[in-house]
């Protein structure tokens, strides 16, 4: 086999292991939060995607003949170093370079110095690309570099242990770089695609002013929470006073104070145990979702809320400060309810009952 065709023929088992493990992270990884707290374990069954295909390549390498059985064995370099470049976590770095020399043990029944050697220099040069050069798209020389050295002590490694003529692996490592270099191309492309697809998905659910979730993701997890949880609690809160913000200081002051407003109130439900989220629902009004969690409790909370928000100050560029003050209505679920909207609605009339009774109030409703 030429070098020509093996390049096309690596290439293209390649792009197709590439793209199925696109649509396999398509499909399993909706974290567009970036809160998994284990990503390991979502990585853990590409890496059983990726043992697959790397076992298939090596059953090719042995019933094919001593030339082709090289060109397998590259396939199988090239595979674990694309696979390295997707993924995130150590554990799913590691594994790839352990099993691909198992395989090859297993293939060619016979034990080397060389492979452990490789498998050894491979994980610390991982390791420290995976430290200082992430995310991959951003470092193309170091990640190259790394890919050729890689590379290069492989073939030296397998020249040494098959006693193979200086010719054909020479070829197989020029295949090796041709491959992995238009490869590396191709998962940047990828990449950036699977970027803007979380940037748009992410842009659909969350406010572009404070990162706090939006109306269309409050009335869709409102929908899920009244599905499933018997108890439902919400709290709308609104800023008081806001255009007069607005109009004492400018709206880049009024902006900066929905953010600061915005991040304390996610500091503060971070630190809960009890599922809580906060959507920004209108201008100056947002509304905190509690499933799960009785009304008593709530207004328990709700109270600790706007006893943390008096402390709340922000600055306008001229340095003045600008202290705020919201109200509140608390509503939870009633059993003649019939969507998460119904108690919304009567928990933004309590809010409005609180402005008009003078605000910087606490409006509550009664369960029926």
């Amino acid at each position: 086999m030429g070098m020509v065709t093996a390049i096309f023929l690596l290439t293209f088992i390649n792009v197709g292991f590439i793209s199925i493990l696109q649509r396999l992270m398509h499909e399993l990884d909706h974290d567009i939060e970036g809160n998994n707290p284990s990503p390991w374990r979502t990585e853990l069954l590409y890496t059983l995607y990726f043992t697959a295909v790397t076992a298939f390549v090596f059953v090719m390498a042995t019933r094919s003949s001593p030339l082709e059985r090289l060109m397998w064995v590259n396939c199988s370099l090239i595979l674990m170093m694309s696979y390295t470049d997707a993924v995130k976590t150590r554990l799913n770095i590691i594994l790839p370079l352990v099993l691909t020399v198992v395989l090859f043990f297993l293939v060619t029944s016979s034990f080397s110095f060389w492979p452990i050697f490789t498998l050894l220099i491979g994980i610390s040069l991982l390791m420290m690309e995976r430290r200082w050069f992430f995310p991959f798209d951003q470092h193309p020389v170091v990640i190259l570099v790394v890919k050729d050295i890689i590379g290069a002590i492989s073939w030296v490694g397998l020249t040494v242990m098959l006693h193979l003529p200086l010719k054909m692996p020479i070829n197989m490592y020029i295949v090796y770089l041709v491959v992995t270099a238009f490869l590396y191309r191709y998962m940047v492309l990828i990449r950036r695609e699977h970027i803007n697809n979380i940037d748009t998905a992410r842009n659909l659910l969350y406010d572009n002013l404070t990162h706090s979730r939006n109306w269309l993701s409050f009335r869709s997890d409102a929908e899920e929470y009244f599905q499933n949880y018997s108890e439902l609690s919400i709290i709308a809160m609104d800023i008081d006073n806001f255009k007069q913000i607005n109009d004492t200081y400018g709206h880049l002051a009024g902006n900066a104070t929905l953010i600061q407003f915005s991040k304390q109130l996610e500091k503060l439900l971070s630190q809960q145990t009890n599922g809580a989220r906060l959507y920004r629902t209108g201008g100056e009004e947002f509304t905190i979702l509690y499933p799960g969690v009785t009304g008593e409790a709530v207004v328990t909370i709700a109270e600790e809320l706007q006893d943390a928000v008096h402390n709340l100050q922000t600055k306008t560029e001229k340095g003045e400060r600008i202290s705020v003050t919201i109200s509140m209505g608390v509503e939870n679920r009633r059993e003649s309810d019939r969507n998460a909207l119904e108690i919304f609605k009567r928990a933004d009339q309590l809010l409005y009952q609180s402005k008009r009774s003078g605000k910087n109030r606490i409006s509550i409703g009664t369960k029926h």
